[in-house]
């Protein structure tokens, strides 16, 4: 199934990675996750500010626990998502740019350990997703990591 946003192919592991798309796109990469049967996770980036709170969102995204601030913790539950019977996830991460802005720290931990999770799913043929919501003026129609 392949996506309108960036004529990505969702069912493709070998395309998965972390993406950056503009703000109109998580609306048609919701319905084309929905379509390609894909689990999608969205989180509102713009007042994740700690590590701690980037933890705990993506814990909540997928449904988790996790001890606050663990990125390893985080890590690992992240690489065995099987509990959710999903043949792919897509996730999506509104406001990216507000959490590089505030917290590039924890924006840079954020994308090397969600690039990280994503090869380890490729590396299983399983596509994992990540779309990051940047303005317009700073999108790439490109892989930032693949």
């Amino acid at each position: 199934m392949t996506s309108k946003v960036l004529q990505i192919d969702l069912h493709d592991a070998g395309r998965d990675g972390i993406y950056h798309v503009v703000p109109d796109d998580p609306s048609t990469l919701a319905d084309d996750a929905a379509r390609a049967g894909l689990r999608l996770s969205r989180i509102d980036l713009r007042d994740c500010v700690s590590q701690q709170l980037a933890v705990q969102q993506l814990a909540q995204a997928f449904g988790f626990t996790v001890p606050d601030g663990d990125w390893p913790a985080v890590t690992a539950k992240l690489r065995d998502l099987d509990w959710l019977s999903a043949p792919g996830y897509v996730l999506v991460l509104d406001h990216a740019d507000v959490l590089r802005a505030q917290a590039p720290d924890v924006y840079a931990a954020l994308r090397d350990h969600l690039a990280s999770v994503a090869r380890d799913w490729h590396a299983r043929g399983v596509p994992f997703f990540v779309f990051m919501v940047f303005p317009d003026s700073e999108t790439l129609d490109a892989a930032i990591d693949a």
